[in-house]
């Protein structure tokens, strides 16, 4: 049998950590219960943003918060994913991977604060769009954004599954009451919006604080430099896989602010963002199948095709029904000034539907220390999804960034797909001809999140 390459190009240890005690149907029940709330508060909040700041104030928050993205996910490069996978293979012990993981990713965000703030000195075209009181506001989000993060990867890796969710409805309920706060009853506007985000990390903090103390996580733990040097190894493979998700899905918006006004960029941060959240579904599964693939010699690779398959079936009913019913949800939801926003929805949908059917693949490479693969994939879709941008958008608009977003996405997946084929052995069939079983593993999972809101009920 062969095992995984480490790190260090070393053996795997023999002794694994001891496997999950939850089934996975009953942690991707627990997961997508949450994440269907999480997904109606992230609405309220896409609403309330909408409706307060309108599409120019809209587009110059959402210029904010990517300068502020942008600038904490290259810093960090990956380093609350390597935590993650530190924790859950059994590499250090549950302390040295906490204190490690969250003394690092504090370190990195302050540099990441430093060179956001050098950064405003210049005379960039995309400070134009937005005041710098309230750049300087957006650098703020990022130590929040960079530990809040690291906390859900941790919880993850320890198979918290079920508080990881909490812990993520419990933030966004967070935001969305500091929204109406600090911009519905203040009028703070983009200002407030961006502290809202804050919030949100804060919440993720606390919660996860809560959750390593039950733990035992809190104990005095010897910090080595080959923890570090494992973050880091594993962070700069799994680097470009991280930033280019974010790049897939926000390029669009970036380099659309530098030839669009704050309204037009309003309208395609609102298009990319409310097809976006049909993520949420793959980002479930795959919180619930990390760990078990972790944990396993060879990865599940049959699990985790048969957990494709489904989310393929669950995620295209969704877009589908979105689709049809994009004219009055985006009327009523964001208001009918965003109306111009429904026809790129439609353009985005296919993509969004290849990237969640295939982003299940992901914790397979992620869990057997192949992060590099995920990577090349995302690498390769977010070289396509420039390059069409730059060709499209000159000529057709906005619909050429919705194409451009589409077409990324696509590459990305058809790579996933033929990595996957490769290294596990398995056809397209094999991993993608729908079976029986599958019907019953949806059947069991709903069943098991009806009970679970019968019980909350």
């Amino acid at each position: 049998m062969n095992r995984r390459p480490e790190a260090g190009g070393s053996e795997r240890p023999a002794a694994r950590p001891d496997p999950p005690r939850r089934s996975g149907v009953q942690d991707t029940a627990a997961a997508l219960s949450s994440r269907v709330g999480s997904f109606l508060i992230t609405l309220g909040i896409q609403a309330s943003l909408a409706w307060f700041l309108e599409p120019a104030g809209r587009g110059s928050y959402a210029i904010c918060l990517l300068y502020a993205s942008l600038l904490g996910m290259g810093f960090r490069i990956a380093l609350d994913h390597a935590g993650r996978y530190a924790v859950a293979s059994g590499r250090t012990s549950k302390p040295e991977a906490v204190w490690s993981t969250m003394s690092a990713l504090l370190i990195v965000s302050c540099m990441a604060v430093v060179a956001g703030r050098l950064l405003m000195e210049t005379d960039l075209p995309i400070f134009a769009k937005a005041s710098r009181s309230s750049f300087l506001v957006a650098l703020i989000l990022i130590p929040f954004a960079a530990i809040g993060h690291g906390c859900v990867q941790l919880l993850m890796g320890m198979g918290r599954i079920a508080w990881m969710a909490v812990t993520m409805a419990a933030a966004l309920f967070a935001q969305l009451l500091a929204v109406l706060l600090f911009v519905g009853v203040l009028d703070m506007g983009i200002e407030g919006a961006l502290l809202a985000v804050a919030a949100d990390g804060a919440t993720r903090i606390v919660f996860t604080a809560i959750a390593l103390r039950q733990e035992g996580v809190f104990t005095r733990a010897r910090l080595k430099l080959e923890h570090y040097r494992l973050l880091l190894s594993y962070g700069l493979r799994s680097y470009v896989n991280r930033v280019g998700n974010m790049l897939n899905v926000r390029i669009g918006t970036l380099i659309v602010a530098f030839f669009a006004t704050p309204g037009e960029i309003g309208i395609f941060a609102a298009a990319a963002g409310l097809m976006s959240q049909l993520l949420m579904l793959p980002d479930a599964i795959t919180n619930a199948l990390f760990p078990r693939v972790a944990s396993d010699e060879n990865g599940r690779p049959e699990v985790v095709g048969q957990a494709a398959r489904i989310t393929g079936v669950v995620a295209g009913v969704g877009l589908a029904l979105l689709c049809a019913l994009a004219w009055p949800i985006v009327a009523v939801l964001l208001s009918p000034k965003f109306l111009p926003a429904v026809p790129l929805m439609w353009i985005i949908a296919p993509g969004v539907f290849f990237r969640a059917t295939s982003k299940i693949l992901v914790p397979y490479f992620m869990g057997t220390n192949r992060p590099g693969v995920c990577s090349w994939a995302v690498g390769c879709g977010v070289v396509v999804n420039i390059f069409a941008l730059l060709l499209l958008l000159p000529v057709i608009g906005l619909p050429g960034a919705a194409w451009a977003m589409t077409l990324g996405f696509v590459t990305s997946s058809f790579v996933l797909v033929g990595a996957f084929r490769r290294v596990t052995g398995m056809s397209l069939s094999d991993t993608w001809r729908p079976r029986s079983e599958d019907a019953a593993k949806i059947k069991d999972a709903l069943r098991d999140l009806r009970h679970r809101g019968f019980r909350r009920g």
